[in-house]
């Protein structure tokens, strides 16, 4: 009821303070009082940002003190809502305040936390920016084997197809074996190799190099999570029987761009993949007259079943635009802009 000690008593404990950040507190019946001091003050050197999460509803007729829960007081306040749409027919009018004087920042989601990724996984998410990424594949494999047997040569080709059309991609290729010194030069020959496609550093990702302990692999619990991020699972394999990791980028969602040279794969994605020839065993039955043309094609079809498939697309926009550091830079804003 005295709004002079309340006042004074908030100005005392508000006088180190830049910006503050409160929850609907204001706006609360049982926060009248602090409500009504807010609109007291005179204090231009803070920032409030006053985050509603309520849906907000018709400004109800209502008398002093409960009239401050529905007006923004006057100063540097800003209200924060979660979506554009109520922001300005509903909520400005709720407050008694003008549109440029509301903002929005939706709720995180985070799949580092949401999937309670593997520590490793989130490293590379923060090393190399996993999460802007538009295309990400991952390719578990065996590092002696990785390009006479699985064709990793082939994958990185169509990744830097995909990077010429506009794309930035990221291929993590999870590479067991590899501490042995052939197996360090074969990686070191395929990067540069790489790098002159026009991929770089941030685009092709050895997950041996990460540490040594992962030249045998990384935890199966890092494969999985990696899975989950990626979109694409391109496998131009020579040979296989039943392949787990093929099972695996099925069970995790992934487009499926398989070798039509290899028949046991049909046995099992049957109709739900995209078949290309890459050469079997016998190489002299696959001949491709325009390599370049050839790959450029494929990154093509890549790309154009992904701009259809409606909940690789939702995944990825949940990511790219709800993850905590696109959150944080929205925030950030709030507190350095006039």
């Amino acid at each position: 009821k005295d709004k002079k000690v309340i006042k004074e008593a908030l100005e005392t404990y508000l006088i180190d303070i830049d910006v503050i950040i409160e929850h609907d507190m204001i706006f609360q019946e049982h926060f009248v009082a602090y409500a009504a001091a807010i609109h007291e003050l005179n204090l231009p050197y803070i920032k409030w940002l006053h985050w509603i999460h309520s849906a907000p509803s018709p400004r109800p007729v209502v008398d002093y003190p409960h009239s401050c829960r529905y007006t923004l007081p006057k100063g540097n306040h800003k209200l924060v809502y979660l979506n554009h749409t109520n922001k300005v027919q509903v909520l400005a009018e709720m407050y008694s305040a003008w549109p440029k004087d509301v903002r929005s920042v939706p709720n995180s989601l985070d799949p580092r936390t949401f999937w309670d990724l593997h520590p490793f996984v989130s490293e590379l998410i923060d090393k190399y920016d996993l999460l802007s990424a538009d295309i990400i594949s991952i390719y578990p494999l065996s590092t002696p084997r990785m390009v006479s047997g699985k064709g990793l040569d082939k994958v990185i080709r169509i990744h830097a197809c995909l990077k010429k059309q506009g794309q930035k991609t990221r291929l993590i290729v999870c590479n067991a074996h590899a501490n042995g010194e052939n197996e360090k030069i074969s990686i070191k020959h395929l990067k540069n190799s790489a790098m002159e496609t026009g991929l770089t550093e941030l685009d092709l990702i050895f997950t041996s190099l990460e540490q040594t302990s992962y030249e045998q692999g990384i935890p199966r619990k890092a494969v999985s999570d990696l899975f989950r991020l990626s979109d694409v699972f391109i496998f131009p394999t020579k040979s296989e029987n039943c392949s787990l990791i093929l099972l695996e980028a099925m069970m995790s969602g992934n487009l499926l761009i398989l070798n039509d040279d290899v028949q046991s794969l049909r046995e099992f994605a049957q109709g739900n993949a995209l078949y290309f020839r890459f050469g079997g065993l016998d190489d002299t039955a696959f001949n491709i007259n325009n390599p370049d043309n050839y790959y450029n094609d494929i990154a093509k079809i890549i790309l154009s079943e992904l701009s259809t498939n409606k909940a690789l697309l939702a995944k990825k926009q949940v990511m790219q635009s709800h993850n905590l550091d696109t959150i944080f830079k929205q925030i950030e804003i709030l507190y350095y802009e006039q």
